[in-house]
């Protein structure tokens, strides 16, 4: 914590203003404009579009034979000059995805793989299992068509041809065992962050003229130089198409003005274009422009290639110098700028992606745009501003899901804040806010080797990655699911549901004498699973980089400018923060093992056979044997035994996983959450802690398993730190869930921020709630239709319980409820 200590004097900055607080809890952030528009995004049907999907195919026909950046410039261009650009009623930050309110592309041109699953399944879904979208049968005629020109020639196709053909391990059908998720092979580069603070100040004309600066500056007696100068002219496309793009929906706002009857929107639409034409090259001048180009940033980052997951960064610090001065000089009122923010809420929740089988699973019915607020400044100091606060209010009043907002804190807020944080997350219900502690993060960071001040700036990507947003960008490699490691080690090596073997022969549980022997059989399998890992995402890296560039992309994060090279080829200042795996599982791994070495090794209640046999069985007909494993101690209720087992688990795992990346650092270890607890779960058959077969797994990466918690939230919280968690991994999630009646007071509120400081206090990272009434779930559950807009945490991310599989419905209402 000595990194966050300043005097009290220091402890000013950004202060919000006496009065300001009432005013921006008396304002109206769902106006009627906000309420239409969102409900709209609630009456739209979504939609897979074809067309960006034919405009990249028809630019690498034409390309063929140029250089790669210069390929991906063009495809770029192409997107931004031909893509139906569009202006919906009412609306004051305009810019779709795609011609549908709601519709969204595959990322086609890195693999058709989704797109062909997609295709050919039973119903066209987007982001979930359980809804449904609309295709057009004309587009699907040309998805077809599209798919068949990328396969063999897509990037993704060729990152998984040599890969796969390089490792000896059979890594597909590791994949369809979810022992990994080899998710790089058709996503090529999820959560991509952008420098939205420089771009304020830079605007697009600052963008060129660096490019122009460097290109000038080359030194032609470099062998690399002609492969640098190639990515600054596919950047110099890239920055003039986005300028293109910008100037199109300003020259759709005149014409739809010009046509307009109503002079109130009239007078909306001439803004909305002079606002669009100044940011076409200027940086933006007022707050209304500031969230335009945000928003028109994230469409373009997300069209160069639709993988999702794109963060929006520390909004309430970029945008706040524009935000304070137009409130200084009269131009708005803290109502319009709330309404503004409602307005750009709203164009977050229309995203739609179109993901993966197993993606759909991983991170089910969820985009992660993640907003973080919070924090401390550069200079660290407090900086909560009036912004902070209004965020926080525009959130409670939507209820959306999008944009998740990450809540940093620190010992030096103002209990204000603290309170309102709770007060949002209360309203809200489906954990927006989460919280996160600065402490250890900046401890972690400036370990891995940020300076102080970069670090400072951290912000949330994707399901809980950190990044430092000027020079480092999101990028999770591979899902480990550890829990088959142990479940190998059970069967010397051999997957039960396949029969295949896919581990390592480790001997028969029931020769084994100790416990210690089984605890090495896991150890064993994790080492060798790890280590086929690590060898295929290394590669992975290096093939991907010579048959993929993102030049957009690169351009909005340092340093690829200044080294002429983009993100996927280390440009980036900090190239080594881009995630390279994230596991699951330590839970159920450390609750089975406990089970085993007490009743097995320890008391002799229970045989090695009766316990292997009952699993085969999924327990049926062994109810005395899964009652004594289901009452085993368990991680959670601060019993020390359990969390002992919790404790070397997760530590003995981290350090195999800590290997070196290809920079030298220790591999970027994210300990997610997403909706991975249910892919994990869907190939696992019975386990010694309880759980049943092909059920969801333990929830996020410090939750106890469902429903074992039984000792209160102090136990939960003194379970969680008794380790350092995040020695070696980068992040971790805990979940829990909180009646909202107990938080109705103020007293009840700080009887919750005095658990948050408790946790935070001892060493804790990250912890979030649910504050929904298990009743509300279970009509939910039965009458969807009525409750479209009931937004819950999954784990790592927040999505409408309609929207998520029966499986997972069940396991969020099976989570226990605690009392504050």
């Amino acid at each position: 914590m000595s990194l966050l200590t300043h005097s009290v004097d220091l402890i000013t900055e950004g202060k919000v203003p006496e009065g300001a607080i009432q005013e921006i809890n008396e304002v109206i952030a769902l106006t009627d404009r906000v309420a239409m528009r969102r409900q709209a995004r609630f009456d739209a049907t979504a939609h897979m579009c074809a067309e960006r999907s034919r405009l990249v195919t028809g630019s690498w026909k034409e390309t063929e034979g140029q250089p790669l950046d210069l390929r991906r410039a063009k495809l770029f261009q192409k997107i931004m000059e031909e893509v139906t650009v569009s202006i919906w009623d009412d609306e004051l930050i305009v810019g779709s995805q795609s011609k549908y309110l709601r519709g969204a592309g595959p990322s086609i041109d890195y693999s058709p793989n989704i797109a062909a699953a997609t295709l050919g399944a039973e119903k066209v879904s987007l982001n979930s299992e359980v809804g449904e979208a609309m295709l057009d049968e004309s587009e699907r005629l040309s998805l077809l068509e599209d798919v068949e020109f990328w396969k063999g020639r897509a990037p993704g196709h060729v990152v998984a041809e040599q890969v796969t053909r390089a490792i000896p391990a059979p890594l597909l059908d590791m994949n369809d065992a979810h022992i990994f998720s080899l998710g790089s092979f058709d996503v090529p580069m999820p959560g991509r962050t952008v420098n939205h603070a420089r771009l304020m100040v830079e605007g697009i004309d600052g963008i060129r003229a660096r490019i122009g600066e460097s290109i000038a500056a080359l030194d032609f007696s470099d062998w690399d130089t002609y492969r640098r100068l190639e990515f600054l002219q596919a950047a110099r496309i890239c920055c003039d198409a986005f300028a293109t793009y910008i100037r199109r929906h300003a020259e759709l706002a005149r014409e739809m003005a010009q046509r307009e009857q109503d002079v109130t929107r009239r007078d909306e639409l001439e803004r909305i274009a002079r606002n669009c034409e100044w940011i076409s090259s200027k940086p933006p001048s007022t707050f209304h422009q500031a969230l335009q180009l945000v928003w028109l940033t994230h469409l373009a980052n997300d069209l160069e290639a639709p993988t999702g997951g794109a963060p929006l960064g520390r909004l309430d610090q970029y945008t706040f110098p524009l935000y304070q001065a137009d409130i200084h000089e009269g131009r708005i009122t803290r109502q319009d700028a709330a309404e503004l923010l409602g307005c750009l809420w709203v164009k977050l929740s229309e995203t739609e992606n179109v993901l993966s089988v197993h993606d759909k699973q991983i991170g089910s019915a969820s985009n992660l745009q993640d907003v973080t607020i919070g924090g401390v400044t550069k200079n660290g100091r407090d900086a909560t501003n009036d912004l902070t606060f209004l965020i926080l209010e525009v959130t409670r009043q939507l209820k959306l899901t999008q944009p998740p907002v990450y809540f940093r804190y620190h010992p030096c807020m103002s209990e204000e804040v603290l309170l309102k944080a709770i007060e949002t997350n209360r309203d809200h219900g489906g954990g927006i806010p989460c919280f996160m502690n600065d402490g250890p993060t900046l401890l972690k960071l400036t370990e891995r080797g940020l300076p102080l001040a970069d670090a400072r700036d951290w912000i949330c990507a994707g399901c809980i990655a950190i990044q430092e947003p000027s020079g480092s960008t999101a990028d999770p490699g591979f899902m480990f699911n550890k829990i088959k490691a142990f479940e190998l080690a059970l069967n010397d090596g051999v997957e039960p549901r396949s029969g295949l073997r896919l581990g390592v022969a480790t001997g028969d549980p029931r020769d084994f004498t100790s416990f210690e022997e089984l605890y090495d059989a896991f150890i064993t399998q994790v080492e060798y699973l790890i280590g086929v890992y690590i060898d295929a995402w290394r590669l992975t890296q290096q093939v991907r980089r010579e048959v993929y560039s993102l030049p957009f992309g690169s351009i909005m994060v340092d340093d690829c400018i200044k080294k002429g090279r983009g993100i996927l080829q280390g440009g980036m200042k900090y190239p080594w923060m881009k995630g390279d795996y994230a596991d699951v599982g330590h839970q159920n791994v450390a609750d089975g093992l406990t089970a085993l070495r007490h009743l097995v090794f320890e008391q002799h209640v229970l045989s090695m056979d009766e316990v292997l046999t009952a699993l085969k069985d999924d327990f049926e007909g062994h109810e005395e044997v899964h009652q004594l494993l289901c009452a085993a101690p368990k991680y959670g209720n601060d019993d020390d035994y359990a969390d002992e087992m919790f404790n070397r688990v997760t530590n003995d795992t981290m350090r195999i996983m800590a290997q070196p990346d290809l920079y030298g650092k220790p591999m970027y270890i994210i300990r997610g959450g997403a909706s991975q607890h249910y892919w994990a779960g869907n190939t696992l058959a019975a386990l010694p802690d309880g759980r049943k077969a092909w059920e969801p797994t333990a929830d996020g990466n410090l939750s106890p398993a469902q429903g074992v918690d039984t000792h209160g939230p102090t136990a939960v919280l003194l379970s969680a730190t008794k380790t350092n968690h995040i020695e070696y991994a980068m992040t971790t999630v805990l979940n829990m869930k909180v009646m909202p009646s107990l938080l109705q007071s103020r007293s009840g509120m700080r009887n919750l921020l005095a658990l948050i400081k408790t946790y935070f206090e001892r060493g804790g990272w990250h912890i979030q709630f649910n504050m929904i009434d298990p009743e509300v779930l279970l009509a939910a559950k039965a009458d969807p239709q009525k409750y479209r807009q009931l937004v819950v945490r999954v784990a790592g991310y927040s999505a409408y319980f309609v929207e998520l599989s029966p499986k997972i419905q069940d396991e969020i209402i099976g989570r226990t409820l605690h009392a504050c």
